[in-house]
């Protein structure tokens, strides 16, 4: 029964393979047979006339030197002919060997006594099973060395005549068909098993240009999200900007006042969706790189406490958040968002009792733990909670119950940062989520280390009066901007671009008290260029904000390079004043302490 190939290349394949088995053991065999011819000659040439066995012997000497050649020849350049050709030059080269076997046998038969002949049938039969038995991967050369070598001894020993003889030679022709049989079945095996080599191969070839492609594919859609942040910020931005001015205009109005109240919650649950989608893409872009060093952590626990203490007091639940003096390594911003998501589904999640914030030192890590008395997860859900989107008990996509993307995030940015991140669970009593951040000495740990700001919204300074300029492209935003700030009492003076900016303030040293500019402008220069031209022109110390919808490590880089204070749209109004008293109330401060003193 032949062996049926899948396709030609698979046949080459495994035809290629053959050969350069056969090549690989075949050298051994070869000189090892001359040899055994060799000394079977030396053994018994006194008993047999040297015209009988010196030309076969010469002739295997011949042959050997040719295979060695046709051997060395192929290791050094395989391509150099097909696999039919090595395979046939091999095939004759065997023929030619067992030839000269068989005739040097033959003539050692026929002058030899019987107990002689006996050894040299057994010397033919263990060559002939030797030969089949190394030369299984490719089958012709074994085939033509047997049948040349067997055939002409078995044929002049069924000539002899007597009953020992025939019976001999019928053992030979019975043991010719069973040694070729036992050599093709064992290439069949060798066949087999170098298919299933080649199709696990390409198999494995195909999965990998399969995975390969749909790592890309999602790689690209996440790059695609990552670089459409700004475009999906900047009418978001707006959007903000228009409901805050609608805001001020109808209040007082009973109906209107509801219909605007819903429109903002709409667009802030569409702000807190597009962060989190955003969020996840940029995670999963692999665009964010960690800035990790030595801070307090009960900076970041303090913030914590400031931003849901009234979460929680909204809701009835006790949230405790104990003091840590331990200092950490850690990338304050992306830990500080991991410990905002835990609280916020430890919140969300827990109808009555209490939240916990709290540290642990473990082993030189200190562990920040969030537990709660919620309602717990299920064993079997513990894996499953941190895929996008999956939500416990939140069959209808009730927005009011968050949108499954919290742990999503959280579970990326621990992996990002390289921490540890364990969880513990009992439905019916709560939770616990555990981070293991590498800890810090105090003289790593920087007071000022620059965490995120909270919603700093009571921060609200008096801007009568002050000068600023708004430079971005977007026309709806530079208006929409303007009327706000126009609405805090604020003169402003609006451009598109960096010259135009810089041609708005042509005016001297006292035209502007601030500047609010958008990372990406049009023509040339962005928005730290901008800010950079105007200090060059009215000092250093010009009060500045960098807005942008970038959230790019580079961007980020890049204005801390600048040392600028950079805020993300879309932004709150009330979030964007407070930045803006700021930086305006540090350049007053400053000056003051660079005065002179009284004489």
């Amino acid at each position: 029964m032949s062996i049926a190939f899948h396709s030609a290349e698979e046949r080459a394949v495994v035809k290629a393979e053959q050969i350069r088995a056969f090549f690989s053991e075949t050298n051994d065999q070869n000189l090892a047979g001359a040899l055994v011819l060799s000394l079977l000659v030396y053994v018994v040439h006194d008993g047999i006339p040297a015209w009988t066995w010196q030309p076969a012997l010469l002739a295997l000497y011949a042959v050997t030197a040719v295979r060695a050649w046709l051997i060395r020849q192929y290791h050094r350049a395989p391509a150099s002919r097909s696999s039919l050709e090595w395979g046939r030059s091999q095939a004759i080269s065997g023929g030619l060997s067992g030839v000269c076997w068989g005739f040097a046998n033959t003539a050692m038969l026929a002058h030899l006594p019987t107990e002689l002949q006996l050894l040299i049938l057994t010397v033919i039969t263990v060559a002939a099973s030797s030969n089949a038995s190394e030369g299984f991967s490719y089958v012709p050369p074994s085939r033509a060395y047997i049948l040349a070598s067997i055939g002409p001894p078995a044929i002049w020993l069924l000539t002899v005549g007597d009953r020992l003889h025939t019976i001999l030679g019928v053992m030979l022709l019975v043991f010719l068909p069973m040694t070729i049989w036992q050599a093709r079945k064992r290439n069949r095996v060798f066949i087999e098993a170098q298919q299933l080599r080649f199709r696990n191969e390409r198999l494995a070839r195909e999965l990998t240009v399969q995975r390969d492609a749909a790592e890309q594919a999602y790689l690209a859609k996440a790059r695609f999200l990552a670089a459409a942040s700004h475009d999906l910020r900047q009418p978001m931005q707006a959007l903000s900007i228009f409901h805050e001015l609608l805001g001020q205009e109808i209040q007082g109005a009973d109906p209107a006042g509801k219909i605007l109240a819903n429109a903002q919650k709409a667009a802030e649950g569409m702000k807190t969706l597009l962060d989190a989608l955003l969020d996840v893409s940029r995670l999963d872009a692999n665009v964010i790189t960690p800035d990790c060093r030595g801070f307090p952590v009960q900076a970041l626990l303090h913030q914590m406490e400031s931003e849901f203490m009234p979460v929680a007091g909204q809701t009835g639940i006790r949230l405790r958040v104990m003091p840590c003096s331990a200092c950490v390594t850690s990338d304050p911003v992306l830990l500080g968002q991991v410990l905002r998501n835990l609280l916020s589904n430890a919140l969300r999640y827990t109808p009555s009792g209490r939240v916990l914030l709290g540290c642990r030192r473990r082993n030189g890590q200190l562990a920040i733990e969030v537990l709660d008395t919620g309602i717990g997860i299920a064993p079997d859900q513990h894996s499953a909670i941190f895929a996008e989107f999956y939500q416990i008990g939140n069959k209808a996509r009730d927005r009011s119950q968050g949108l499954g993307l919290g742990l999503a995030i959280v579970e990326r940015v621990v992996r990002l940062l390289g921490h540890a991140l364990a969880m513990r669970s009992e439905p019916g009593r709560g939770s616990c989520f555990s981070v293991c951040v590498p800890l810090a000495t105090p003289a790593d740990g920087r007071s000022d280390a620059q965490l995120p700001d909270a919603e700093q919204a009571q921060i609200m300074g008096n801007l009568a009066g002050c000068r600023i300029l708004m430079v971005d492209d977007e026309e709806a935003i530079r208006t929409g901007m303007c009327e706000l700030l126009q609405g805090w009492g604020c003169e402003v003076t609006t451009a598109g671009s960096v010259a135009e900016a810089l041609d708005r303030t042509a005016a001297g040293p006292a035209a502007i008290d601030a500047v609010i500019s958008d990372m990406g402008l049009p023509g040339q220069g962005n928005g730290i260029d901008a800010i950079a031209a105007l200090r060059d022109r009215y000092g250093s110390q010009l009060p500045a904000l960098l807005i942008t919808g970038d959230t790019s490590q580079a961007t980020l880089q890049a204005a801390r390079e600048a040392q600028l204070i950079m805020l993300h749209k879309p932004i709150k109004p009330a979030r964007l004043r407070a930045a803006l008293s700021k930086v305006i109330t540090a350049n007053l401060q400053e000056d003051s302490r660079a005065e002179p003193p009284a004489s």
